[in-house]
């Protein structure tokens, strides 16, 4: 079992290091209306690239500009060298995001008008996954639902779920399961206290395997970092970052850098051109690699 206190990387400066010794801008960027009116996700990884590279970031994927789809996010523009480019990505799948929500929607129906008077926690175990119970495709499984949903009703207003009803619930949405009530007058009525993730069992695979196959093989940071190359060559790029926001949750939650020694754990292969890689998972650390010198990381705290 690998020990998270040892074997780390380099050390980088801390984000407040790095703030102390950041030349003050000529004016608040940050709150220009291109950072302003853009996704918070942009703002954030441009506050982060200012304070470490020391480069003021300019948007470049402008809302409302025509072919704005097909530009990188973020300029850096370092005095007298060349531009350098900048995608920022989540790495929190799409079909997670959409689970979530109908997981959720699904909690509410349960607590429907009148929540129970104990509360009923709710795990989410690997795997789960939440029916389609509206619209032509969710029909069966709605009446099935609703079915399930009137039984755990029943049992929770007297004090217990049973095993059969528990059953029932999982045979309609796979992973659901319900822990042992509890006198809460503050929290009544279901509850999701675990979602279970949703991230995939990496077995023995190290950490940096893990992360070469995820931006070599997955479709959203294969697309971004062609998105790079295509930006560089137009605007005579010599660096291309790209800033990765890591998400705890979705199949590729296991990539989440919770210590700096899961990056001397295996052999990163970047991919062809990219020249700096940020992983911010707001863990405390910022992690950075450079084609030159590889991995650093930079404390936030």
């Amino acid at each position: 079992m690998r020990l998270l206190t040892e074997g780390w990387c380099e050390r980088g400066p801390s984000l407040s290091e790095a703030a102390a010794a950041v030349p003050p801008p000529e004016s608040a960027w940050w709150d220009s209306t291109e950072f302003v009116d853009g996704p918070d996700d942009d703002r954030r990884a441009a506050i982060n690239l200012w304070l470490l590279t020391g480069l003021t970031p300019e948007r470049r994927d402008v809302k409302g500009e025509r072919d704005g789809d097909g530009r990188v996010d973020l300029l850096l523009r370092p005095v007298g060298a060349p531009v350098e480019v900048v995608e920022v990505l989540t790495t929190l799948d799409r079909d997670h995001s959409d689970a979530e929500h109908r997981a959720a929607a699904l909690v509410a129906e349960l607590n429907g008008d009148a929540p129970p008077a104990l509360r009923f926690p709710i795990h989410l175990d690997h795997g789960w996954e939440p029916p389609l119970t509206r619209g032509r495709k969710g029909k069966a499984a709605g009446r099935r639902w609703r079915a399930v949903v009137e039984r755990l009703q029943r049992e929770a207003r007297d004090g217990a779920i049973s095993a059969e009803a528990a059953a029932e619930a999982a045979a309609v949405f796979p992973g659901i399961g319900f822990h042992d009530p509890i006198d809460d007058p503050e929290r009544r009525g279901f509850w999701l206290s675990s979602w279970g993730a949703g991230v995939r069992d990496s077995g023995d695979v190290p950490y940096l395997e893990r992360l070469s196959a995820y931006l070599a093989a997955e479709e959203r940071p294969v697309h971004h970092v062609a998105k790079l190359a295509r930006e560089a060559a137009a605007l005579g790029a010599q660096r291309r970052h790209l800033y990765l926001l890591v998400a705890s949750a979705g199949q590729w939650g296991d990539l989440l850098p919770t210590s700096p020694s899961w990056f001397t754990d295996g052999t990163f292969t970047a991919p062809e051109g990219l020249t700096d890689l940020w992983l911010d998972g707001g863990t405390g650390y910022i992690m950075r690699w450079r084609r030159e010198t590889g991995w650093t990381y930079h404390e936030t705290g």
